[in-house]
């Protein structure tokens, strides 16, 4: 009582502290704990609780429904998603969404070369040779936008984007348990073959965040592996 301490009675074995002593401790705000190892983790997990408390909480986000109606599921095609993301004033490489070759090629020339032409519609665009890459001039995206024109619902055309460090996987999904949760991740094309990921519940704060991306095998990447470039960690965090 005088120093306002938080206590606690240790038993190795149960029988040590029978059930009506135990319930004396607790009527007068002690904890009866069983077991030396089982007594740490408790007092492990009370420490994490009490530092969590004290940090600096994460804005609530806005959990309710939108867009679609509930039990309805729509995905943007990537022309969409990449606008919604601008919107959102997130850095995004200039892109524009081409319904033939002639338009493809047109859209190209203004964005500048080189770039990058996908099929839109296709989820996994990989697997079916639905990118070209590194595309230098209006005859390359004529010659590819003619291949890639009946894989999908649409061209989009792309700046490249070169020296990139690393790819990173950002999900968001409603869970019908937990709510709303976020997932990081290796990206690319080795996703779900690395299954380097961690799912975090929203809202989350940016040192919950950057914690995250340091639990991942990408992040020496992030760092600069064996002297190649370092990432922006915190213009990464900040897009989070």
């Amino acid at each position: 009582k005088t120093n306002k301490a938080q206590g606690a009675i240790v038993s190795s074995l149960p029988e040590n502290l029978p059930e009506e002593y135990t319930a004396g401790l607790m009527g007068r705000g002690m904890v009866p704990l069983f077991g030396i190892s089982e007594a740490m983790d408790a007092a492990q997990a009370a420490a994490f609780i009490g530092w969590a408390w004290r940090e600096p909480q994460a804005q609530p986000i806005d959990t309710s429904a939108s867009g679609a109606p509930a039990g309805d599921h729509v995905t943007p095609d990537e022309a969409e998603a990449k606008a919604r993301l601008i919107e959102a004033g997130l850095p995004v490489p200039r892109g524009e969404r081409a319904g033939n070759a002639v338009e493809a090629v047109i859209s190209s020339m203004a964005l500048g070369f080189p770039v990058a032409l996908k099929a839109l519609g296709v989820t996994h665009k990989s697997e079916l040779d639905a990118v070209r890459l590194n595309l230098r001039d209006a005859e390359s995206v004529s010659t590819a936008a003619h291949d890639l024109d009946a894989l999908g619902t649409g061209l989009y055309v792309e700046r490249m984007v070169r020296d990139g460090v690393a790819e990173l996987l950002v999900g968001f999904t409603r869970d019908p348990m937990f709510g709303a949760v976020m997932t990081l991740g290796t990206g690319g094309v080795l996703v779900e073959l690395l299954r380097d990921s961690v799912t975090l519940m929203l809202p989350a704060t940016r040192d919950d965040i950057e914690a995250a991306l340091r639990g991942l095998k990408l992040f020496p990447l992030l760092e600069g592996y064996r002297g190649r470039p370092k990432a922006d960690l915190a213009a990464a965090i900040e897009a989070i």
